[in-house]
């Protein structure tokens, strides 16, 4: 079965037709796992980093924590990223975003077509390039949680400079609820805790319906009301009026 399939997928190289990024991947990795289907693990690849450039762009840690990627085949990949890369030392098609349309354009393709809530987690470098995607979405189609836990477990592991998240509404409408305020304010919390920059939350609910705390200039006031340094200080504060009040 699989025999035939990859025959096909090496005919369509040989003649020229297009090829999607998934399939490219799909054909690269079937060295690495002879006997198993490989597009599953070249869409999760995929998904996780954004683009090839990305996943070949990847360390070997980040690559192994892919589903079905264990040390050797990160090993492999990373191999080849090197070959590429004396090749043609330009990383081109690795997402850039370094403005608010930078992010807008690649949401609004991530989140284009989907049928469920789904909520993604863009860890971003010092230079706009995207490290690392994580995407969260359940059983329920309505909506999408994530636990502060895991937001804090991926901060502490990988390490961003800043991070962009981007959500779906499938009602149609964009405008944030309560419980988008509120988990933007817990992950500008988790970010100031482990000295991240929180540049965005998009919501999505069509191509021309995206909202932006940033754009709606709410996300300055997220970082000054909810940061580690404020709510110490806050804190101080109130303990220094107490005495103040006892004496």
């Amino acid at each position: 079965m699989h025999e035939g399939h990859r025959q096909r997928m090496y005919e369509k190289l040989t003649s020229g037709s297009g090829l999607y990024d998934h399939e490219i991947l799909e054909m690269f990795l079937f060295n690495a796992f002879p006997r198993i289907n490989t597009n599953p693990i070249a869409h999760d690849l995929l998904n996780d980093f954004g683009s090839l450039a990305g996943v070949f762009d990847a360390d070997v840690d980040s690559l192994m924590t892919v589903k079905g990627v264990g040390r050797s085949v990160a090993l492999y990949i990373k191999c080849n990223a090197e070959i590429m890369r004396r090749i043609n030392p330009v990383n081109a098609g690795v997402a850039v975003l370094k403005t608010y349309d930078d992010f807008k354009k690649f949401a609004t393709v991530r989140m284009r077509g989907r049928t469920e809530e789904i909520l993604e987690l863009y860890c971003i470098e010092k230079n706009g390039k995207v490290k690392r995607i994580f995407s969260f979405t359940n059983t329920d189609t309505s909506k999408v949680e994530v636990s502060t836990d895991k937001i804090s477990e991926i901060l502490a592991k990988e390490k961003p400079h800043g991070v962009l998240v981007a959500h779906n509404h499938l009602s149609g409408n964009s405008n944030p609820s309560a419980n988008d305020d509120r988990f933007t304010s817990e992950l500008q919390l988790m970010c100031s805790f482990n000295n991240v920059a929180l540049y965005d939350h998009c919501i999505y609910a069509s191509d021309t319906n995206v909202y932006s705390y940033f754009a709606a200039g709410r996300i300055d006031e997220i970082r000054k009301e909810f940061s580690y340094k404020g709510l110490v200080d806050e804190r101080l504060k109130m303990r220094a009026e107490e005495r103040e009040d006892k004496k």
